[in-house]
């Protein structure tokens, strides 16, 4: 009689379960698969179930290590002060801040009384027990006290610039195969106090709300031959000002999210669905190895760097260290302090062009939309130079390629200066001194909040959904006639071709609107007399 043998139990890591449902997506039979991992077709089939879970799971994961060594998916008893407490942790190691275990205790008592007032001392006392669940949830494998410079640390840099020529022989990487990313916050329609303050209103009003806050990143390529769109990130996810727009065709990679920070799960979402589909087309064009890699810093709003990679492993993702990026970071050398220099210059003189329309200049702020800002973001990055992308590699790329002086602070700087507000500051009437501090309002944000425990509370308590109604003031945008359209082009076509700064591409884009819409038109006169010849047999 043959003996039945009993299926050894197998425990299965998050990242088994990730890599069990790639091959259920790619069309593997539950046979196959239950046959190379020696589990059964019902856990399959429960892992299928609990894809959601799993997915979300690995995307919020830091560390990649959590995703090798986690099991099961569970969530703490307390899952609003777990993640409190996890959010305020990722925030201080962002920072260079040396973490003990014992420091990570008292914290937690002092967020648990400020997060629930109305217990008592002792009804959360962060035992041991409860460090070691924290620690395993996720994924922090030791914690003890480090000294961490929190300054440029130049021995760091130079560490990491061995490690950088390295990679990039061992890859035999070129300039085009190496892009960095970097965030910036823009306050997008703020305007310059004493503008408002002389504008027959009450008192200046201070446009630095979160409402008014828009995150941009910005990524290039080291020779700066290649820079993709801007990622815009603004609270609403379709503000009225949309209304009628398709939105793959704006001129940004545009995301939403309630306080305009950028988070784990839209980076990942960028890298996968613009980020290396823009890259692969890019270096075949160029007839380059689809190789390459993304430097960016080490946010809390950055997914663990295992978690952004092709599955070939020809695209992926590398930290540079903290407390060093302000010095070896390309974006951030001058690069995104020019761009936002560009868009407030822009703004100014968009003040400028329409003053007839507007009864003061907070009523021109209340005019402006978010779809105004993401042209004008568009328009001055844009106008970054591609020397200018290329020279903001100097302090990293210098490790490669000597012959290159770091002359990138004066040059840059000089471009920055050279931008012309003059005009626009004698119209408005600001001195130099108040150009510079409405300039540098928004100097130091970045692209993640650091936030104080009332905040931290205050956000994981969160529960409403973006905003889709931000832009109340006026009625949706009404849909234009494809008549109106045509008349306009040829309107604007007339025009263009009696100034002296035409150029036979502006004239032949003009032309392919006109035809565009004029297609339409006849396209919908030809289906308006079929349904009338219907109606009328």
């Amino acid at each position: 009689m043959a003996s039945s043998r009993k299926r050894k139990r197998v425990t299965l890591s998050i990242d088994t379960k990730l890599e069990i449902l790639k091959k259920l997506d790619s069309g593997v039979t539950l046979s196959n698969i239950a046959v190379e991992y020696g589990i059964g077709k019902s856990t399959i089939t429960d892992i299928r179930k609990s894809q959601e879970k799993i997915k979300q799971f690995a995307k919020e994961a830091k560390d990649n290590g959590t995703v090798k060594s986690r099991c099961i998916v569970r969530k703490a008893a307390d899952d609003a002060f777990d993640k409190a407490m996890h959010l305020w942790f990722a925030q201080e190691r962002s920072k260079g801040t040396p973490i003990s275990g014992v420091m990570v205790t008292e914290k937690a008592k002092l967020l648990y009384r400020e997060m629930y007032p109305d217990k008592g001392e002792n009804h959360f006392k962060a035992s041991t027990g409860w460090l070691c669940r924290f620690k395993n949830r996720h994924g922090i494998r030791q914690l003890r006290m480090q000294e961490e410079f929190l300054t440029t640390d130049w021995n760091a840099a130079g560490v990491f610039k061995n490690i950088f020529k390295s990679f990039i022989e061992q890859h035999e990487l070129t300039r085009d195969q190496v892009f960095n990313c970097d965030e910036t916050g823009l306050y997008w329609h703020l305007l310059p106090n004493k503008i408002l303050a002389d504008s027959s209103e009450k008192q200046a009003k201070n446009f630095k709300s979160s409402k008014d806050r828009v995150t941009l990143m910005a990524t290039a390529n080291a020779s700066g031959d290649f820079r993709l769109p801007l990622v815009f990130i603004h609270k609403s996810a379709k503000p009225r000002c949309f209304a009628n727009v398709t939105m793959s065709a704006l001129p940004v990679h545009y995301y939403s999210q309630r306080c305009a920070w950028m988070d784990k799960g839209i980076f990942s979402d960028w890298f996968f669905k613009h980020f290396v589909p823009l890259v692969k087309d890019y270096l075949t064009s160029k007839s380059l190895p689809i190789r390459a890699v993304l430097l960016m810093d080490n946010a809390p709003s950055h997914p663990a760097i295992e978690n952004l990679l092709t599955e070939d492993g020809s695209i992926r993702c590398l930290f540079l260290p903290r407390n060093i990026t302000s010095f070896i970071q390309p974006m951030d050398r001058s690069v995104l302090e020019n761009m936002k220099c560009r868009y407030k210059r822009n703004l100014l003189q968009r003040l400028l062009l329409g003053s007839m329309q507007f009864e003061s200049y907070t009523d021109f702020c209340k005019q402006l939309t978010i779809k105004d800002a993401v042209y004008m973001c568009a328009e001055s990055w844009n106008e970054i130079s591609s020397e200018s992308l290329r020279r903001s590699w100097n302090a990293l790329w210098q490790c490669i390629d000597n012959t290159e002086p770091d002359n990138l602070e004066n040059n840059d700087q000089m471009e920055i200066n050279q931008l012309d507000f003059s005009e626009v500051r004698q119209l408005l009437d600001i001195t130099m001194e108040e150009q510079e501090e409405w300039l540098n309002a928004d100097k130091h944000e970045n692209g993640h909040p650091i936030l104080s425990d009332h905040e931290i509370i205050e956000l994981v308590r969160e529960t409403a959904q973006p905003d889709s109604d931000s832009d109340k003031e006026g009625e949706n945008p009404k849909k234009i006639p494809h008549m109106q359209a045509e008349e306009c082009f040829t309107a604007c076509l007339q025009w263009l071709e009696q100034q002296p700064e035409a150029t036979p591409i502006n004239l032949m884009m003009l032309h392919k609107l006109r035809t565009l819409a004029a297609k339409k038109l006849v396209s919908n006169l030809k289906q308006s007399i079929i349904k009338d010849f219907f109606k009328s047999t």
